[in-house]
């Protein structure tokens, strides 16, 4: 293998992951993408120019959790002020999962974020 193959491969691992720089728009989605994908997923940005409360919300980092307890094997990691998150997505397990909802938002706001996931696990999701 010569060296411009071997930068090659090396790149090609490193744009199979989905990148945004505008924050926390579209966060379920892009989550629930990349879950679906198989690809992994960095967010930076997440509300960076907030000066009062920079980075990832309560309802959002309970998503986060909400997902994790979904799958098997998802690697979550977020940077010291929040503004910046990497998900590496596991297996779709499914099955009855249980999660308490923080009060900023309602329930809608979790089941319209998993619902697409629901038909895709190992297990009917309860």
């Amino acid at each position: 293998m010569t060296s411009s193959a071997k930068q090659t491969s090396s790149s090609s691992s490193s744009s199979r992951t989905l990148k945004y720089s505008d924050g926390a728009a579209q966060f379920r989605l892009r989550l629930v993408s990349s879950l679906l994908s198989s690809r992994p997923l960095l967010l930076r940005n997440i509300r960076s120019d907030d000066l009062d409360a920079p980075g990832l919300r309560e309802h959002e980092a309970s998503f986060l959790r909400l997902l994790d307890r979904m799958t098997n094997g998802t690697k979550i990691e977020i940077n010291a002020t929040g503004t910046q998150l990497r998900f590496k997505p596991g297996v779709l397990l499914g099955g009855g999962i249980e999660h308490d909802c923080p009060a900023g938002r309602s329930v809608g706001w979790y089941l319209e974020g998993i619902l697409p996931l629901a038909a895709f696990g190992k297990e009917p999701l309860q």
